[in-house]
């Protein structure tokens, strides 16, 4: 039987310092907590990132990474939905946030604890999305008085990640009916004009 490569110490001290900070805060958690989640010893843990602040810059280029590699998925996916795109995004995108319950955690951390730097950071990485959804707003002709684009793309973003954040996978009826809920009142809010004829 073939065995499962190994993850590399790298990314196995990536992974459980992800883990650990979406848990305590970044603030809250310790070098050492992250090298007993690895399993190895704090010096060693220290040998691929030496302060504390290196390792949460190793977590968000982590998460910058992934995000990356799901978009393309994402915007394909789309393509293929020829009817209500709006919604199909929304909803495809929310599936993203829904499987991502630590990123989304640790984001919430860090926003309380360095709001200015992971605002500056989620500009740049979550461009591409805030710009695939945008694109997709901007394709009805249909605008609401005085609908602002950019800021209604931010809204849906904050919405997005308090809902993973905040209600426990564990309770999959709740976070089910959540889910539901933060879909209709996209939805309810979009900029879509409701008086417009629909094509």
């Amino acid at each position: 039987m073939r065995r499962t490569p190994r993850a590399a110490p790298r990314d196995r001290i990536l992974d459980a310092a992800l883990t650990t900070f979406a848990a305590h805060g970044t603030e809250g958690s310790s070098v050492q907590a992250v090298a007993d989640a690895v399993g190895i010893s704090k010096q060693a843990l220290l040998h691929h990132f030496p302060t504390k602040e290196k390792l949460r810059e190793g977590v968000y280029e982590l998460l910058a990474q992934r995000f990356r590699e799901q978009l393309p998925a994402v915007a394909t996916e789309l393509v293929s939905r020829s009817h209500d795109r709006y919604r199909a995004l929304i909803e495809l995108v929310l599936e993203r946030f829904d499987e991502n319950e630590e990123p989304s955690r640790f984001l919430a951390y860090e926003l309380l604890e360095r709001p200015a730097a992971v605002l500056t950071w989620l500009q740049t990485e979550a461009a591409p999305w805030l710009g695939l959804i945008k694109g997709v707003v901007e394709q009805s002709k249909d605008f609401k008085d005085g609908f602002d684009p950019e800021a209604h793309v931010a809204v849906l973003g904050a919405m997005m990640l308090m809902q993973s954040a905040l209600v426990p996978r564990s309770d999959k009826r709740w976070r089910q009916r959540m889910k539901k809920a933060v879909v209709r009142a996209m939805h309810l809010s979009s900029h879509l004009d409701p008086t417009a004829r629909r094509r």
